[in-house]
């Protein structure tokens, strides 16, 4: 029974970054042989791979730490391997509180892991880890760069992930060309800044010029752009919304707050007076779509620059937004700033700011009542149209008939919601 296969289970948390990162891990796993499942309650070796982001995605690794390590007391067999941000924020601190944790592994280490459990490591000709998807196949994350030296004062990427470092075109449009080879439609470009990409390399940023390469892939039909940092945003990238084809016409730009004291304290490197003028700009572009994330109850924020940012959200309309409530991190200069706000206040504002959002979101979607989009399926009665990134934005929801998940279908909406499409096929 010695030759039994063995079965590994990944439960990955947080961001699309991580997503990569862990879907690298799958195949390295299943390259050493292990046989991949869905269900931790019948493997053989469980890998957590963690967010430490927040506060909140701390204590959700840290309560499935605990689930785990309870499933490996009536499993004493199984392998139990805990890997990613949770480690590089707090080292092997953890340890000693859960000594049934068999490794602790470093984002550096994630693909040695088969190794470090005494399989045959897998070789690379291609010089970056194969992937096994966890998406739908028609859309998949590609990761562009990593790391952060923005320095925003409330954030520990910097310390998590290290310093900005891009990924070589060659690499990234390699990677890209297999993805396009397995199926998949749509492109996601995502890093902790992806408008910085290029920096490192060339001294100056060359987003625009990878975009223009990997337009060029047969089979890519859409490109997307997330984690755009407003002060980063070069006017060539703002063209290709207009001049690349492939583009969708949709940009994730976090803006996290609107009050220029408030952005300052902030470290984000530009005010109220240069968003406005970004914001006109991109909205030049026809069909444009903008989304944005903003913080609440930052140290600071008074009720009057609450108010201006709720003003802003009212009179701007955009897209697409979400939110979170301030959380102060131990080690951010943020954590120590003053004066402080009451996290019930927090969660309140955030509250109310999602509200507001909510009207207008409404009001946006129905001015497109009666209209006929492109929409890519992910599911045979649910897409998407080129306006909405997947798991964080809204859908489009057939009425009545199926999608062939990874086509594309001319829709026809025929009502709308606060979030969605409802649509049928033309």
């Amino acid at each position: 029974m010695k030759n039994r296969i063995e079965r590994a289970a990944v439960i990955a948390l947080g961001c699309p970054k991580n997503r990569v990162d862990s879907e690298c891990l799958l195949a390295s796993l299943a390259g050493a042989g292990y046989q991949l499942t869905a269900k931790p309650e019948t493997a053989d070796l469980v890998v957590l791979t963690t967010c430490a982001f927040l506060n909140s995605a701390v204590n959700e690794s840290v309560s499935l730490i605990k689930s785990l390590t309870k499933l490996k007391t009536r499993r004493p067999d199984m392998k139990l391997v805990v890997a990613g941000c949770l480690i590089q924020r707090f080292g092997f601190s953890l340890s000693a509180d859960y000594p049934l944790v068999d490794h602790w592994v470093g984002l550096d280490q994630l693909n040695s892991i088969p190794e470090l459990l005494g399989r045959k490591p897998v070789r690379h000709r291609t010089g970056f880890p194969p992937r096994l998807l966890s998406t739908p196949g028609n859309y998949a994350y590609l990761k562009i760069a990593d790391g952060c030296n923005n320095r925003c004062s409330y954030c520990l990427i910097p310390e998590i992930r290290g310093r900005f470092r891009s990924r070589s075109a060659p690499e990234i449009v390699a990677e890209a060309e297999l993805l396009a080879a397995l199926g998949v439609k749509e492109l996601i470009l995502v890093a902790q800044d992806t408008t910085a990409w290029g920096m490192d390399r060339y001294g100056k940023p060359a987003l625009a010029r990878l975009l223009d390469r990997l337009s060029g892939i047969k089979g890519i039909r859409w490109l997307r752009l997330m984690y755009c940092h407003p002060a980063h945003l070069t006017e060539d990238v703002i063209e290709q919304f207009g001049s690349n084809r492939k583009l969708c016409r949709y940009i994730d730009l976090p803006l996290q707050h609107i009050n220029d004291r408030i952005l300052q304290r902030m470290n984000r490197h530009y005010t109220r007076r240069q968003v406005e003028r970004l914001l006109d700009r991109l909205r030049r572009v026809p069909e444009m779509h903008i989304r944005t994330t903003f913080i609440t109850g930052f140290p600071g924020e008074t009720a009057a620059t609450f108010a201006e940012l709720l003003d802003f959200i009212r009179t701007t309309e955009f897209d697409r937004l979400s939110g979170y409530a301030f959380s102060p991190e131990p080690g951010t200069a943020a954590a120590r700033m003053k004066p402080a706000v009451h996290p019930r206040c927090r969660q309140q504002r955030l509250k109310k700011l999602l509200q507001v959002q909510a009207t207008v979101s409404r009001r946006r979607l129905r001015r497109l009542q009666g209209q006929n989009l492109k929409v890519l399926a992910d599911f045979p009665r649910e897409g998407r149209t080129e306006w909405d990134a997947p798991e964080v934005d809204g859908v489009a929801r057939l009425t009545s008939g199926s999608f062939q998940p990874g086509q594309f279908y001319h829709c026809q909406v025929v009502k709308t919601t606060t979030h969605d499409l409802l649509v049928r096929i033309c």
